[in-house]
């Protein structure tokens, strides 16, 4: 599809626009616009904590400020990047809401977060939640979502 100059030009002021506000956006809506994020970069680039990187077309965000270098990618320094996981809120019509993806201490799902699991949508009713929705001994963690 081709664009005008006019049109390009309104989309390369709307990319500025969500770029500037790329580190104020909560997870769940960055994990869908991981496009507005610049790639990692493993040359000495500085980074603060809490700044977001795509990498292999994942979004990642770090925990801990430091000065890049090639062996320190996302995927490799588990200290340094945490994933960012995509989870749906009361807001996601049920059959969108994404696959439930096992986080670490670092990428918890939100309270609220909706995730599929088990062939179920289930939401999370606590905050900092890394338990499996549906396993036993998760009852009061998670809550299964009936509607759509």
């Amino acid at each position: 599809m081709a664009f005008t100059e006019e049109e390009e030009a309104a989309l390369r002021g709307i990319l500025a626009i969500y770029k500037t506000q790329a580190p104020a956006l909560s997870s769940d809506l960055a994990e869908i616009a991981p496009a507005i994020y610049q790639a990692w970069m493993g040359d000495g680039h500085a980074y603060a904590s809490g700044e977001r990187v795509s990498y292999d077309g994942t979004l990642y965000t770090c925990l801990q400020a430091h000065t890049s270098q090639a062996d320190w990618s996302p995927t490799a320094a588990a200290s340094l990047w945490a994933r960012t996981l995509e989870a749906g809120n009361a807001d996601t019509p049920t059959s969108e809401v994404p696959e439930w993806v096992q986080p670490d201490s670092t990428n918890p799902y939100a309270q609220g977060a909706r995730v599929k699991h088990g062939g179920k949508v289930w939401e999370s009713t606590v905050a900092n939640n890394v338990w499996e929705p549906g396993a036993t001994g998760t009852e009061a963690l998670w809550r299964e979502v009936t509607e759509d």
